[in-house]
């Protein structure tokens, strides 16, 4: 079976540390389904893609977003325990996967009405 990897990382690691796997500046948090769906029409397929994508995702980021309205206790660096709240953030990707997360069909223009 074909799944993909998902990462978290923290915002305040620079991009060319983070990208080095000896680094670990990143932890895995789940693997994604990545079916071929053949079972479905062409018009229903993008549909059926996008379903399994945000449940996953709901599913892999729901203790984050618990720990974001409720807060957490985190060890610093300094020892000391702070109790904090996490923030989520967006992250970067390409066309295919922006329609992907925004739930938007591919190959249409964004802006106008035109596709």
């Amino acid at each position: 079976q074909v799944s993909t990897p998902v990462y978290l990382s923290i915002g305040n690691i620079a991009k060319a540390k983070r990208c080095e796997p000896s680094a670990q500046a990143t932890v895995l948090i789940g693997y994604l389904p990545a079916g071929k769906l053949d079972c479905f029409t062409p018009d229903a397929h993008s549909l059926a893609r996008y379903r399994p994508f945000h449940h996953c995702m709901g599913l892999l980021l729901h203790p984050l977003i618990a720990a974001r309205n409720d807060g957490v206790d985190m060890v610093c660096m300094d020892s000391w325990i702070w109790y904090v709240y996490l923030i989520l953030a967006t992250y970067v990707v390409d066309f295919p996967e922006q329609c992907l997360v925004s739930c938007c069909r591919e190959n249409h223009c964004l802006k106008c009405l035109m596709g």
